[in-house]
């Protein structure tokens, strides 16, 4: 089964900013509870845990499980919310977001290098310490070029990573 990667928006961070609801998650992620067994573990009440739970369904991390003919109501973690506590899922976002920034940092650098074309006729007529500050200019340029391609060859490996690590869904699965 793939693993999530899961994108956090602003309401997210917002509930998930109660130290409780990260309690409960974590308890989620070992398994289906009921809001009176998750009370128990984290010394919590009943209703405590009803309206934490609440807000974690809102921002869709959880879903309530009710069985037929059953009276009690379990909850679960949603792919979502398995995503956020999955640590492969976080670094392959970090080495993405590495890889993006470098590719722009890459983009930028790139633009600012300019070839330098320059006769050199002219500056046999200048002095030394002229001729050393357009070779200065050259160095700077030249700079900026080694720096664009060290940027892309490490958002090419950043890239190389993500989708040689991330996981492939089995078509089977899903059926």
């Amino acid at each position: 089964m793939e693993e999530p990667i899961t994108i956090v928006d602003r309401d997210t961070l917002k509930v998930m900013s109660v130290d409780t609801r990260i309690d409960i998650l974590k308890e989620l992620y070992q398994g289906e509870r009921t809001p009176s067994d998750l009370g128990k573990r984290l010394k919590k009440s009943d209703a405590t845990i009803i309206e934490h739970l609440n807000g974690l369904i809102k921002v869709g991390l959880v879903k309530k499980l009710e069985h037929p003919g059953k009276k009690w109501v379990f909850y679960t973690l949603t792919e979502r919310g398995r995503g956020i506590l999955s640590s492969r899922s976080r670094r392959l976002i970090i080495v993405v977001a590495t890889s993006l920034l470098a590719l722009a940092g890459s983009f930028v650098s790139f633009l600012k290098y300019k070839p330098l074309t320059f006769n050199v006729a002219p500056l046999a007529e200048k002095s030394f310490e002229e001729a050393q500050t357009v070779g200065g200019a050259a160095s700077t340029q030249n700079l900026y070029l080694y720096i664009s391609i060290a940027l892309f060859l490490i958002a090419a490996i950043g890239f190389g990573i993500y989708f040689t690590k991330k996981p492939r869904r089995n078509k089977y699965e899903e059926l």
